[in-house]
């Protein structure tokens, strides 16, 4: 599978009517089994702190849900702050895919992440270094992504 994304702050800073949830450096600090986890299954020797957010069309996320993750974290050992402890019930389950991205001819190996429940028109991408520093993105600025992962058995896409 690949598709595009463009860089997006953070997807809980749109919501302006409540005090913004917790950033995924903060959970990552509150939640080291989640760090632990990514660098398990990568292999990789360090995790830069937090997530790239991707804006992409609900059909990226309806289609990743045919997927089968690399990896499945249930969310429900996962810590969030006062007053977000209920975003992890709503997601129900993180899953995340192996995959590439790139911009022009640089890339770099990442997880690209949706949840179960997932945040629509939202993905959000990790790797062991930063990709806004590597890719020097702006605000904008798109990636592209290629996953690597088979079809879940009986998965039609939508």
């Amino acid at each position: 599978m690949v598709f595009e994304g463009q860089v997006r702050s953070r997807s809980s800073a749109v919501h302006q009517h409540a005090a913004a949830a917790p950033g995924e450096s903060e959970i990552q600090r509150r939640n080291p089994q989640r760090v632990s986890m990514i660098l398990n299954v990568t292999g990789w020797e360090t995790l830069s702190a937090g997530s790239l957010n991707l804006a992409v069309n609900d059909s990226v996320i309806d289609e990743l849900g045919t997927f089968k993750p690399k990896v499945e974290e249930s969310a429900a050992g996962i810590v969030y702050p006062p007053p977000h402890e209920w975003i992890p019930t709503v997601r129900k389950a993180y899953w995340y895919y192996t995959a590439t991205a790139r911009v022009g001819e640089a890339k770099e190996s990442v997880l690209v992440r949706r949840a179960e429940v997932p945040v629509r028109g939202v993905v959000e991408l990790f790797a062991a270094v930063s990709l806004t520093d590597k890719f020097r993105l702006k605000p904008n600025d798109v990636v592209g992504v290629e996953v690597f992962a088979s079809r879940r058995p009986n998965a039609t896409s939508i």
